[in-house]
């Protein structure tokens, strides 16, 4: 499995010293919202001064290197051809102490290199640590013969910047998927049977505008209550099924209301049967990728589309997001979302930072 993480802090340029590989390597977790194990994680360097262009984390193969490990390793020589980048820094983590897993990783590493090589991207340098905490031994490969302890993570720049954002780092990726887990069966098939009733002719017709204010009041009341009843969840899942509705609330991702509407996208996500869970996941997958969220969104477009292989935003973005394309590509499409909203008649929260 690939995680991507492009432009990791699009605020500015990443705080990390690239000559210091320790520094690097510690700053990880925060660079991709959590800790990578037997993973291979590629950091794409580019621009003057250098500076970290997005980040990408591939499993590494349990034995011999099968068509699937190759084809994502491939996926990520294109995202840092994409991203211009001007080298690529390779960071093994594998808690693996055998003869079998040394030897699969150096292969990986050594096939990475060659086709990275392929699309005129040089490896400047690759290394391997067992664990990213403090304390930890890293070593180079190939030849490197740089070392030693590696500060802690928790402590560096990076990390202190993505909790200022509001940012939590998670302890692994299955963490981060758990947060769009499915409620228990019963409660969605409960869910499913008021949704059905609320989307019957004789519930009345409510136009566009009405159903828009009364999405917008939910995500305002979510700032205050953090929680949603299931009649408010049904409300906004009958109104998100509007497609000028849910254009209209992509711009919320770049509001000061982005916070409190993620948080009722992924009460709707997890709370919502089949179909009806594609349109809140594609929701925070847009919002998550905009804001810089590479890892959260991979999640969320994964569960957009795996409810509904053929919605049509998820499988957009998700395409976008595995080619590397920078968040800024994407708030004009937010950007649309406040005009469709003005357009209806209803004015979208400030834009953040104003």
């Amino acid at each position: 499995m690939t995680t991507t993480q492009p432009n990791p802090l699009p605020g500015g340029p990443s705080p990390v010293r690239i000559s210091e590989p320790g520094e690097l390597i510690a700053a990880l977790p925060a660079l991709l919202g959590f800790r990578p194990r037997r993973s291979l994680v590629a950091i794409c360097l580019g621009g003057s001064p250098t500076t970290v262009q997005c980040v990408m984390r591939q499993d590494l193969p349990d034995g011999v290197v099968a068509a699937d490990d190759r084809f994502g390793l491939e996926q990520i020589a294109v995202v840092c051809a994409n991203s211009g980048a001007d080298a690529v820094v390779v960071v093994v983590v594998d808690d693996r102490d055998t003869t079998l897993a040394a030897s699969t990783c150096f292969a990986f590493v050594d096939l990475f290199a060659a086709i990275l090589q392929d699309v005129g991207v040089p490896v400047r340098s690759a290394h391997a640590t067992t664990d990213i905490v403090a304390g930890q031994p890293w070593w180079g490969l190939a030849g490197d013969l740089r070392g030693g302890s590696l500060p802690d993570p928790t402590a560096s720049r990076v990390a202190l910047a993505q909790v200022l954002r509001g940012r939590p780092i998670l302890g692994s990726r299955d963490e981060l998927s758990r947060i769009l887990h499915p409620l228990p069966d019963r409660r969605r098939r409960e869910l499913g049977r008021r949704l059905a009733v609320a989307r019957h002719p004789t519930s009345g017709g409510v136009g566009d505008r009405e159903l828009l204010e009364r999405v917008l009041l939910r995500v305002a009341a979510m700032e205050s209550t953090g929680r949603l009843t299931d009649d408010e969840i049904v409300t906004v899942s009958v109104a998100l099924e509007r497609v000028r509705v849910r254009d209209a609330v992509l711009g919320l991702a770049v509001t000061v209301a982005a916070d409190a509407a993620e948080q009722v996208w992924t009460v709707l996500a997890r709370a919502l049967p089949g179909r009806a869970r594609a349109e809140p996941s594609a929701l925070l997958g847009f919002s998550a990728y905009v804001r810089g969220n590479g890892p959260l969104a991979g999640v969320a477009l994964g569960a957009a589309r795996c409810a509904d292989p053929g919605h049509r935003l998820a499988g957009l973005l998700d395409r976008a997001l595995g080619q590397g394309l920078p968040p800024t590509a994407l708030v004009e499409l937010a950007e649309t979302g406040r005009d469709v909203a003005a357009d209806l008649g209803v004015t979208l929260p400030p834009a953040e930072g104003l």
